[in-house]
C-alpha cells in the first residue's frame, strides 16, 4: 500500500512538472505581447513586486497559522541569497524580456533551454561535479539543436540574418539565472530558510535593484523589434489582462507546480527535463496565433529537448 501511494504521488509530481511547462509556455507568449508596450526593466520590476506581495501573504499565513519561521540564518547568508536574486531575477529576467522583444517567444524560449546546460557546466567548473560522456553528448545535442533553429532564415525579416544581440541577451539571461539558482541552492541545502522565504527574498532584492536600471529601459526597448510578423500593439485593457494572466500562470501557478514536482517526483532529473519542454508547447501556441512553424523548427526543438533529457537522465 505504501509503495502504491508513493507511486501515485510520483505520477502527480511528473504531471505537475509537465503542466508547469505548459503554463510557462503560455506566459512567455503573453509576456512577449505585453513587452511591446511595457519596457523590459519595468515589466520585470512590476512582475516581481506583485509576486512579492503575494508571497508576503503566504509567509504571514505560514508563520502565524503553522509556526514556520521564514528564516533563521546569518546575515551573511541572507545577503548571499539576496544577491542570487539580483543576479538571477533582476538581471537574468530583464535580459530574458529584452531578448523576448527581439526574437519572439518561440526562439527565445528555445534558446533558454541552454539554462540547464550552463548550470551543469558551472557546477563542473566551480564545484568539481563530474561530467559523463553521455552528459557531454547531451550538451552537444542541446547546443546543436538551439543553434540550428536560431540560424534558420526568418522570411519575415528583410535580411534573414541571425539576431546576434538577441542571442547575446538569451545566453546572458540563461547564465544569470543558472548562477543565481546554484548560489541559492548552495545556501538552501543546509536549511534555515523555507523555500517560500527564499523566493520572497530573491524576488524582493531582484525587483529592488531594478530601480537603478530604469534609465536603461528606453535603450533596451528601442534596440528590440527584429521580429516583424506580430500584429498591432494591444490596447491598455488587453495588456493588463495578458499581464495578470501571465503572472498568475507563469509565476504563481508555475512556482507552485514546480514545488509539487520537486517534492513528489521520483527523480529530480526527469522532473527537470519535463520542466524544460516549454519550447514544444510554444510551437502549437504560436502556430494558432498565425506564426509559420517550419519542419526545421520542430525538429530542432525535438533535438534540443532530447539533449536536455540526456543531460539529466544520465547524470553522474
Amino acid at each position: 500500500m505504501l509503495a502504491s501511494t508513493s507511486s501515485h504521488y510520483a505520477t502527480w509530481g511528473l504531471i505537475a512538472a509537465t503542466v508547469a511547462a505548459v503554463f510557462w509556455a503560455v506566459s512567455v507568449v503573453l509576456y512577449r505581447r505585453v513587452g511591446r508596450v511595457m519596457p523590459p526593466v519595468m515589466l520585470n520590476m512590476t512582475k516581481g513586486l506583485i509576486a512579492v506581495v503575494i508571497l508576503s501573504a503566504v509567509l504571514v499565513v505560514d508563520w502565524f497559522a503553522f509556526g514556520n519561521q521564514p528564516w533563521s540564518m546569518s546575515w551573511g547568508k541572507l545577503a548571499l541569497m539576496a544577491f542570487s536574486g539580483v543576479v538571477g531575477i533582476g538581471l537574468g529576467d530583464t535580459l530574458f524580456f529584452a531578448g523576448l522583444n527581439r526574437m519572439g517567444a518561440r526562439r527565445m524560449l528555445l534558446l533558454f533551454t541552454i539554462n540547464p546546460v550552463i548550470t551543469v557546466l558551472i557546477a563542473w567548473a566551480l564545484m568539481h561535479e563530474p561530467l559523463s560522456g553521455l552528459q557531454l553528448a547531451g550538451i552537444a545535442l542541446t547546443c546543436g539543436g538551439v543553434a540550428w533553429v536560431i540560424a534558420e532564415r526568418n522570411t519575415a525579416q528583410s535580411d534573414g540574418h541571425v539576431d546576434l544581440l538577441g542571442v547575446i541577451y538569451g545566453i546572458g539571461a540563461a547564465t544569470c539565472q543558472a548562477s543565481g539558482y546554484l548560489l541559492s541552492r548552495h545556501i538552501l541545502l543546509p536549511g534555515g530558510m523555507t523555500p517560500a522565504a527564499s523566493a520572497w527574498l530573491r524576488l524582493f532584492a531582484g525587483s529592488l535593484i531594478l530601480v537603478a536600471f530604469l534609465p536603461m529601459d528606453r535603450w533596451l526597448k528601442n534596440s528590440g523589434g527584429q521580429d516583424h510578423h506580430h500584429p498591432a500593439h494591444p490596447s491598455k485593457t488587453q495588456t493588463r489582462i495578458m499581464f495578470f494572466v501571465a503572472l498568475l500562470l507563469g509565476t504563481v501557478m508555475g512556482i507552485w507546480l514546480m514545488q509539487i514536482s520537486a517534492k513528489h517526483a521520483d527523480k529530480a532529473g526527469i522532473a527537470a527535463t519535463l520542466l524544460s519542454t516549454s519550447p514544444l508547447f510554444v510551437l502549437p501556441i504560436v502556430a494558432m496565433l498565425g506564426e509559420r512553424i517550419s519542419p526545421r523548427a520542430v525538429l530542432g526543438a525535438l533535438i534540443t529537448i532530447t539533449g536536455v533529457a540526456m543531460l539529466f537522465v544520465f547524470s553522474a
